[in-house]
């Protein structure tokens, strides 16, 4: 005979059906697609690099919760869409982040003397988010680079480096809480490094700081760490105005280094460009759509610059009027090919006479708007980049009051930034959905509905039967076992 529960809402019926819903459906879990990260996470060793790289004070015969399986539920958790850590309290008991962390799903028994109690609660990772130390961020941004080194089968022949930093929104009075004038508001200012869609640095910094501070110490680390694998690949270097710093220049022009940088526009520049911007504006006149056009020339600044460089232009107008841009860059290097520039140096306020100096300079390309849309554009493309850290990854969740536990968190969604980024790589690369972002691989492979079934010899997971993608689902995890 039907039971019928009380004190249920009364769902619409579906014809003469009642429509009821509770919540004793079993051992279910609504991350399914967690085994495809699993996967990934074996095969790139991430967990198991990052607690090498953290020390662990605890006395493993007190210890409940080893901290691979910290790490494993808290990044797995970000990756799924949680990004809170009082989501743990929650995801403790789910089957899929038990197998994820090395657990058998618990079947009922949460008993501390079980094999099978849950997971570990938030106060737990509290406190671990809060003993990392700062030496050990150092440890942590080196795993992110050699996961990177590691995921080349040869060393590439080029690779290009972007830099860029964004706005980081505090959450009360924090450690390192300063209000930041370009982004009208008080936050963090964390730098970004990435090599295509590889995420290699994620640096909080007080927004105090300028967008390039430590960008010169950040750029030697990482040349030494790539250098040492990769001593014949050839580094370029890529940021906005905010990165062009005769400091970092000069040191990429000592080691062998390339660089292009965009460059802060100023009455000398623009006269560079005059004649350019003059075309321009003529014939947006005549045609009535935004016009632009390039030239090269040598440049050097009066005192921060000890040499001259190449720049290219660009000479736009458009609706609002001329929009000049440069670009700084010492692409490409050929030696032996000579330039003569004359200048009148200083000495002791008196202009002397008029002296030849001759360098080593650039062959230039045949076209500089070539250059500056195939060298310089591009790097918009880490912005998306970015955005995915910041929206879909939940880097912004940076709430701790100290500041170590904020650069901690930032790497936390960095490493599951880094997961799903292999589920990118490793197993939709070739196909129409290898430039997905993080959070369509997120809706479309992990929340898949599944019925964990137990038994001394299985753990077997039963996915929706009408899950929509399931024929890639299918393919992404032969790819991932080595089957396809």
């Amino acid at each position: 005979m039907t039971q019928r529960k009380r004190n249920q809402p009364e769902l619409k019926r579906l014809r003469r059906q009642s429509v009821e819903v509770d919540f004793d459906g079993g051992t279910l879990t609504s991350d399914g697609g967690l085994l495809l990260l699993r996967e990934v996470d074996k095969r790139l060793d991430l967990i198991g690099r990052i607690d090498q790289a953290i020390p662990d004070p605890r006395a493993p015969l007190y210890t409940a919760h080893p901290q691979t399986e910290l790490l494993t539920s808290r990044i797995f958790g970000i990756a799924a869409g949680y990004e809170d850590g009082n989501d743990q309290d929650h995801l403790r008991h789910d089957a899929a982040f038990q197998v994820a962390a090395g657990r058998t799903p618990a079947q009922g028994d949460y008993s501390e003397a079980s094999e099978n109690y849950p997971l570990a609660s938030p106060a737990t990772h509290s406190r671990f988010e809060n003993r990392i130390e700062k030496e050990t961020m150092f440890a942590l941004h080196e795993v992110l680079v050699d996961t990177f080194l590691d995921s080349y089968d040869c060393p590439p022949e080029e690779i290009i480096l972007d830099y860029d930093a964004t706005d980081d929104p505090t959450h009360g009075n924090q450690d390192r809480r300063y209000f930041n004038g370009f982004y009208d508001g008080y936050c963090f200012l964390p730098l970004y490094v990435f090599c295509g869609d590889h995420l290699l640095v994620s640096y909080l910094r007080a927004s105090s700081d300028g967008a390039a501070h430590h960008a010169a110490a950040v750029t030697k680390l990482l040349v030494q760490k790539i250098r040492s694998r990769w001593p014949l690949t050839k580094i370029i270097i890529r940021g906005d105005s905010g990165f062009c710093l005769p400091r970092l220049m000069r040191w990429c022009d000592k080691n062998n280094v390339y660089y292009v940088l965009g460059l802060a526009k100023n009455n000398v520049l623009i006269r560079h460009v005059e004649a350019e911007m003059k075309n321009a504006e003529i014939w947006y006149g005549i045609l009535g759509v935004k016009q632009a056009y390039f030239n090269w020339f040598r440049y050097r600044t009066l005192k921060s610059w000890k040499c001259h460089r190449w720049v290219v232009g660009k000479a736009e107008f458009g609706d609002k009027g001329a929009n000049p841009r440069f670009v700084v860059t010492n692409l490409p290097s050929n030696e032996g090919v000579v330039d003569t520039t004359y200048h009148r140096p200083r000495v002791q306020g008196k202009q002397t006479r008029q002296v030849k100096e001759v360098s080593t300079i650039a062959n230039l390309p045949p076209d500089p708007e070539a250059f500056y849309r195939s060298m310089y554009c591009l790097r918009g493309e880490m912005e998306n980049r970015i955005k995915e850290q910041q929206l879909c990854m939940f880097a912004d969740r940076t709430s701790c009051t100290d500041f170590v536990a904020n650069q901690f968190r930032l790497l936390l969604s960095s490493f599951a930034y880094v997961l799903v980024d292999g589920i990118r790589r490793l197993g939709l690369q070739g196909t129409e959905r290898a430039r997905w972002r993080v959070d369509t691989i997120r809706l479309r492979l992990f929340k898949i509905a599944a019925r964990v079934k137990v038994t001394c010899r299985r753990v077997v997971f039963s996915l929706a039967s009408h899950c929509p993608s399931a024929d890639l689902f299918d393919r992404v995890m032969g790819r991932l076992c080595g089957i396809d």
